[in-house]
């Protein structure tokens, strides 16, 4: 899930955010809706769901990240900063609001990277890189089924093929050469 699939910069962040820094004009423009983007792009690097920019929380969210990092003798810097960990922390950690990473590596029996292969899980087909490993993004699920298939190879656990998802997680395939 790339991050500006995640969230999108629209003027009224970077308007309420000067609101609450107290800034009236556009001099400071840039440097704000730069801290907008970063605290957005952590929020999406912490997993969370693409979510309305107005969503209450990870608008507040944005909100302490950018009054943290505002200016350069904040004396409540640290303060807010740990403010904005302990939400960010929180709604990571919250099924409504989090995707977690599911890791599918697969590897022949002698624990060679496949290439190439098909992995189908939760709807979505992606092929496997060099290492062998395809990412996946999901919400908290039990017994979600997926395949792997590759141009050689068969898997030995074709009627097991199910992963529970409530954290990240990583599903290692050993497929054998036909």
């Amino acid at each position: 899930m790339s991050s500006d699939s995640i969230f999108l910069l629209s003027e009224e962040p970077l308007d309420d955010i000067k609101a609450v820094l107290r800034i009236t004009n556009t001099a400071y423009d840039t440097e704000i809706t730069d801290l907008i983007l970063a605290a957005k792009l952590d929020l999406g690097l912490c997993g969370l769901l693409s979510t309305a920019e107005t969503d209450p929380l990870i608008k507040r969210a944005i909100t302490l990240y950018c009054k943290a990092n505002f200016g350069w003798d904040n004396p409540d810097a640290v303060r807010l900063r740990q403010s904005y960990e302990m939400l960010r922390n929180h709604l990571s950690l919250s099924v409504d609001y989090a995707f977690f990473p599911v890791t599918f590596t697969v590897k022949d029996s002698s624990s060679v990277a496949i290439r190439n292969a098909e992995v189908t899980f939760d709807g979505d087909t992606k092929t496997t890189s060099a290492s062998g490993v395809a990412v996946f993004y999901a919400k908290v699920v039990s017994n979600c089924p997926y395949s792997i298939s590759a141009d050689g190879y068969v898997s030995d656990d074709d009627d097991d093929n199910l992963v529970d998802v409530s954290a990240s997680t990583a599903v290692n395939i050993i497929l054998t050469g036909v």
